[in-house]
């Protein structure tokens, strides 16, 4: 099977939260951006920039990564410095930031199109993918490690636990039988390191209380 470069953890997941032809999400927006909000900080972790401690993210490194994306998150915190809750992070990240620098990224990356359909209540910008089997790709790659049962790396192993978080499971593990989920759970609990571990269960934790606030 040909493959795609491995993207950044979240491109993987915003690609993997939408159609690969027509670029509709498969979540709502606050539950897309939580998710996203999260891999942005997954990917300062892996920039060596940040360490997640208690609940609480400690800068290691102020350095800008190169990246537009995780540096706007990172001068976001040093600006915001006597904040530092992961919680906090990723709920204020998911007011349209995450969602907003990861598009970008994308479109940049020539990954994503930006489209502008106008009409008689004003014009609606989306973003379609170029290629869908790159698009399809980081969904493809997770199913197919687990069912020939090979080790997902760190930042795939972070990537099906954001699916997890997000419902995602729903629409990319649904071929996945019960012996491949356990594997799956077992790369969790036994490979990722516990301050991912952490950021995803803080990402779980946030979905869920939105789930509860859109039903309250």
């Amino acid at each position: 099977m040909a493959s795609s470069p491995q993207l950044p953890l979240a491109d993987d997941l915003f690609l993997t939260a939408h159609d690969t032809v027509k670029g509709k999400s498969l979540l709502t927006p606050a539950t897309l951006g939580l998710g996203l909000a999260a891999a942005l900080i997954g990917e300062l972790v892996f920039w060596r920039r940040l360490d997640l401690v208690d609940g609480k993210l400690a800068l290691i490194d102020d350095r800008p990564t190169g990246d537009p994306a995780t540096t706007a998150v990172l001068d976001q915190l040093l600006r915001e410095g006597h904040h530092r809750a992961v919680r906090d992070w990723i709920s204020f990240l998911a007011t349209g930031i995450a969602t907003d620098l990861v598009e970008r990224r994308l479109s940049r990356a020539g990954l994503l199109h930006r489209q502008e359909k106008r009409g008689l209540l004003g014009s609606k910008v989306s973003f379609v993918p170029a290629d869908s089997m790159v698009a399809g790709w980081p969904a493809t790659r997770i199913r197919t490690y687990i069912g020939r049962g090979e080790l997902l790396d760190v930042s795939d192993l972070v990537l099906a636990g954001l699916i997890l978080a997000t419902g995602l499971d729903q629409h990319v593990f649904i071929t996945l039988d019960a012996r491949g989920r356990e594997q799956l759970f077992d790369q969790f609990r036994r490979r990722l390191p516990a301050m991912l571990q952490e950021l995803v269960a803080h990402a779980e934790a946030a979905v869920g209380d939105a789930v509860m606030a859109r039903r309250a």
